[in-house]
């Protein structure tokens, strides 16, 4: 047997007895190590595949939090996730050799809406369209315009940064976020929201995770900024590294972990839940017209 079989066969006994172990613990989603959907799972909408390890269909942010805590025990610790939403990517995003968490199957719930505040609260398996048609008769509507809104799940949406044709009008997925609970690689919990500068630095202090991760990022991004700004190129969307610029807003006087998370593509922490920022519905839609060339009258 040579050595890259003997590494793959050590490789499925680690997922075997992972999946195992994780249902002995109460995972209480499908585990599915089918090579049927290890398959479905390899590709989305971009020209890649890769063959996951295992797939995993959480049912809460319980079961979420377990697979990911589960993985840190030494027998498990060569394992690692990607998140998976609606699969429509176009650059291989929800793909992993690893195992998959997808949250299109089951976290697909609403869980509350504040109309005079005008935001809404979901699981990260919520689809777009899904989200728009229970908005719609409160005379709301979640404004990122995607072409894959059918199907493209909230989750996805902030992992990519997702904007669309009405991006000029309405702005990125980011541009709508006001917070969201999130589950980093050992399986803590971290809740992201709006505060003040003054606020993080005093989160820095604390002991524990989350006084860690603040005073991580605020070395980054608060000492660092100068060089951000100079340095780091004008993208509109952070597909190819972290939004670390808009961490701190331009008049520095407030922080948001969640601008960092948002286009990280799922490499910070699996986002299960959401709080978005909602628009009313105008009474009139506007659509770009382009000026063209009549044949038989040569007239613009």
């Amino acid at each position: 047997m040579g050595r890259e079989t003997e590494a793959n066969v050590h490789a499925d006994e680690v997922v075997k007895a992972f999946t195992d172990e994780l249902k002995k613990q109460g995972f209480e989603g499908e585990v599915d190590t089918s090579y049927s959907t290890q398959v479905v799972h390899s590709t989305d909408n971009s020209i890649y595949q890769q063959m996951p390890q295992a797939v995993l269909f959480p049912k809460s942010n319980v079961d979420i939090q377990l697979a990911l805590s589960l993985s840190e025990r030494n027998e498990f610790n060569t394992l690692y996730f990607g998140p998976r939403g609606g699969g429509t990517g176009t650059n291989g995003q929800s793909l992993t050799g690893g195992i998959i968490l997808d949250l299109s199957r089951h976290l697909r719930d609403i869980i509350e809406l504040n109309t005079e505040q005008r935001w809404v609260r979901v699981q990260a398996g919520v689809i777009k369209d899904q989200l728009n048609e229970f908005l719609r008769p409160h005379g709301f509507f979640f404004a990122p315009d995607l072409s894959t809104s059918n199907r493209a799940t909230v989750g996805g949406m902030i992992n990519t940064d997702a904007s669309g044709q009405g991006s000029l009008v309405y702005g990125k997925t980011s541009d709508h976020l006001l917070g969201l609970k999130c589950f980093l690689s050992d399986g803590y919990e971290l809740d992201t929201q709006k505060m003040t500068l003054a606020q993080a630095r005093e989160a820095a202090k604390q002991a524990g995770r989350a006084g860690s991760i603040f005073n991580s990022v605020l070395a980054s991004c608060e000492q660092k900024r100068e060089k951000i700004l100079s340095v780091f190129p004008k993208l509109n969307r952070f597909l190819t590294g972290y939004d670390l610029k808009n961490v701190l807003s331009d008049d520095l006087e407030s922080f948001d972990l969640t601008r960092i998370i948002a286009g990280s593509e799922g490499s910070l922490a699996v986002v299960a839940e959401a709080k978005l920022n909602i628009l009313p519905i105008e009474p009139y839609m506007a659509q770009r017209i382009g000026l063209f060339r009549n044949a038989d009258t040569d007239h613009i």
